[in-house]
């Protein structure tokens, strides 16, 4: 009987209004090789028929679980659900619009267990699904693997970082690490709750590794699968809040580092508006975006008043 052979890995999947591609990311999980694998659905009160599309897998395949919450709680609350839900010794997050490349997992597990870690990820391909394309890798492949410590992670976990942001990674955990110290993903956050919990693993001496071989594909939210706007000030919050963590305030550098991530997100807070308020020509909206947050985003004045001015002579133009 399958219920009674041992699961290598969980793979929990947080479902909300996802019924066009939720199978594309169940399939990619259950077709991976060199590893037992079951597939936890959690729906997370989906308004579409994303539940009708996930049971009928559920009859295809017995390795998928269909969990149904009660009430919306956000990814971290379904994610948290298939995490209790779990059994196997390693659980693997994915994102209902994503999937995962073949020999993904086996290739994470087995450099997991060779290094004796609490976690790990790999790189990720970029992937439109308006054109069906796969593009180039968010992260440099060398070096193939490197142990990552709170420090190095929070170095690239912001935008404009030298590399794509550590937060959009997508690691396997150690089921009993988790379980033992209690960690969960935080619920009172509905964005940048990976971020969270990767640093909470971190604080709590977690070893964490990367593989820079691409293994997770990421589909952009430019493809419009996605129905979630980002709320990066929900970020930014985040972030001044976990600085005071009594465990971030006696490491000057861990304080300096999530400084760093909050001005980066207020910046790319301020450019998002600002672009959404110039193609919508509302220029009044526009000078405040600039001048509210001017003082903590960091954005050279030069810049802006460039960007300003070249949209109102254009529109001038046109007149």
């Amino acid at each position: 009987m399958y219920e009674l052979q041992r699961i290598d890995v969980s793979v929990v999947i947080a479902a909300y209004n996802c019924a066009p591609f939720v199978d594309r990311a169940i399939n990619s999980a259950l077709s991976q090789e060199d590893v037992r694998i079951e597939v936890i659905v959690v729906d997370d009160c989906s308004t579409d028929n994303s539940a009708d599309v996930v049971r009928a897998l559920v009859e295809q395949d017995k390795r998928v679980r269909f969990v149904q919450l009660e009430k919306n709680g956000g990814p971290s609350a379904a994610r948290n659900a298939g995490i209790s839900a779990s059994r196997g010794t390693w659980i693997s997050v994915l994102d209902a619009d994503d999937a995962y490349a073949p020999g993904r997992i086996s290739r994470l597990v087995e450099a997991a267990e060779r290094h004796s870690v609490d976690f790990a990820a790999d790189n990720f391909l970029y992937f439109d699904a308006q054109s069906g394309e796969i593009g180039r890798s968010a992260l440099s492949t060398l070096p193939k693997e490197e142990l990552v410590d709170l420090h190095s992670f929070l170095r690239q976990a912001r935008p404009y970082a030298t590399e794509a942001d550590y937060g959009l990674l997508k690691p396997i955990y150690r089921r009993s690490f988790l379980i033992e110290r209690d960690i969960t993903y935080p619920t009172e956050w509905r964005h940048g709750e990976d971020f969270l919990i990767y640093v909470n693993i971190l604080l709590h001496t977690g070893h964490m590794l990367l593989l820079r071989e691409p293994g997770y594909i990421y589909t952009t939210r430019s493809s419009g699968w996605s129905r979630t706007a980002v709320d990066y000030r929900d970020q930014v919050e985040a972030t001044a809040r976990l600085m005071k963590d009594r465990r971030v305030a006696a490491d000057k550098s861990a304080k300096h580092l999530l400084s760093t991530r909050k001005k980066a997100l207020l910046r790319l807070s301020t450019e998002r508006a600002c672009h959404h308020h110039m193609v919508s020509g509302n220029h009044l909206a526009l000078v405040r975006a600039v001048f509210g947050d001017f003082s903590n985003a960091d954005i050279p004045s030069r810049i802006l008043s460039r960007a300003i001015i070249k949209k109102i002579a254009s529109k001038f133009k046109n007149v």
